[in-house]
């Protein structure tokens, strides 16, 4: 896991990766909950989600289909962001190792 936070001004910028886990519907969907400093108001959140495999698994892709922002210091003091993928490929499961890439900007605490 890799997490860097800036702030200007009343701006708030937290940027990281992690790796995705198997979601409860099985080895086709994947789950982060991304523990990141606390935001005064529901941040803007893009994501990317890729193979940690590089291009040795360029057929199996994954899509993002839900994130949602828990605020408040949920966890310990820190809000979380839940990103859910799926794969493209309709219940395929697959153990490919899926990275996800997340940029959180919003007003600071």
């Amino acid at each position: 896991m890799t997490q860097q936070v800036l702030n200007i001004n009343n701006t708030q910028i937290v940027s990281g990766t992690e790796s995705m886990t198997p979601g409860e519907g099985g080895a086709h969907t994947r789950l982060l909950w991304a523990s990141v400093p606390p935001f005064s108001a529901r941040p803007d959140v893009t994501v990317s989600i890729y193979s940690a495999e590089g291009m040795s698994n360029a057929g199996t892709t994954f899509v993002p289909w839900s994130i949602e922002y828990v605020p408040g210091g949920a966890a310990g003091g820190r809000d979380l962001i839940a990103i859910s993928a799926a794969n493209t490929e309709t219940g395929l499961e697959t153990d490919v190792d899926v990275v996800c890439s997340y940029l959180a900007i919003g007003p600071s605490e």
